[in-house]
């Protein structure tokens, strides 16, 4: 997998650097119910990872559309975020974003994204689009995941805080959450229906914890935010 989507911490701004190199790590089969599904995980390259789920976090009830955030976005000097609304995706693309990071060296990486309300708070549902492997044959061995991530945003700003894996693991060691999931080399894979994990967002997404950069060992400021943007909207056109 050629390109990968990496974040890397700022902190003097709270910000996270995006890059788009995909890259596919350690493939295995995991072996459950008698099936066998052979995954390539999407690792992010940084000192923490975000959760991650074979199964959506949203249903079509919760799902939020507003056009006031098409347009195009930038993090600090970065990378710039182009927002449109879906117009390839083939399940009511009309109720989904296309989002493209494009990092200062020209990568890109492509997102499909839902935008749901749940429990009164906005998340955005991240699940990668394109072409993943270099080639078919790979592409057909890959098992795209999931992403969750907390969002607020205003007319001019958008912030966007992935859930920590970290903060994750810590809840499970615990004893605080039982949800389904399995233990990779490159981290979480939550297995759990879109219903057990609407459960654990509405218990604990307001946990201010999930986005610190408390869990990261090299984190400078234990109180910094960890894995967040704050996007400036630089213009309503989405190019």
């Amino acid at each position: 997998m050629k390109r990968a989507f990496f974040l890397k911490n700022t902190a003097k701004h709270e910000q996270l650097h995006a890059s788009s190199i995909r890259t596919i790590k350690n493939n295995f089969v995991w072996m459950k119910a008698r099936n066998i599904i052979l995954i390539a995980s999407i690792v992010i390259l940084m000192s923490g990872c975000f959760i991650k789920s074979l199964n959506p976090f949203y249903t079509k009830k919760d799902i939020v559309f507003d056009p006031s955030i098409i347009g195009t976005w930038v993090d600090g000097d970065t990378s710039r975020w182009v927002i449109k609304q879906q117009n390839k995706w083939p399940v009511e693309p009309e109720n989904s974003y296309q989002v493209e990071i494009i990092e200062k060296d020209g990568s890109v990486a492509d997102f499909n994204a839902h935008l749901f309300r749940l429990n009164n708070q906005l998340y955005l549902d991240f699940y990668p689009s394109g072409k993943i492997g270099t080639n078919d044959f790979v592409d057909a061995t890959v098992v795209l995941t999931h992403s969750l991530a907390k969002v607020s945003y205003t007319a001019s700003t958008i912030k966007i805080q992935w859930f920590n894996e970290v903060w994750f693991e810590q809840l499970l060691k615990q004893n605080r959450i039982r949800i389904n999931h399995e233990k990779l080399p490159e981290g979480y894979l939550l297995t759990a229906s879109t219903e057990e994990l609407q459960k654990f967002i509405i218990k604990f997404g307001n946990d201010p914890l999930a986005f610190k950069a408390i869990w990261e060992d090299n984190a400078k400021d234990k109180d910094e935010e960890a894995l967040t943007f704050n996007l400036k909207k630089i213009s309503n056109v989405a190019d």
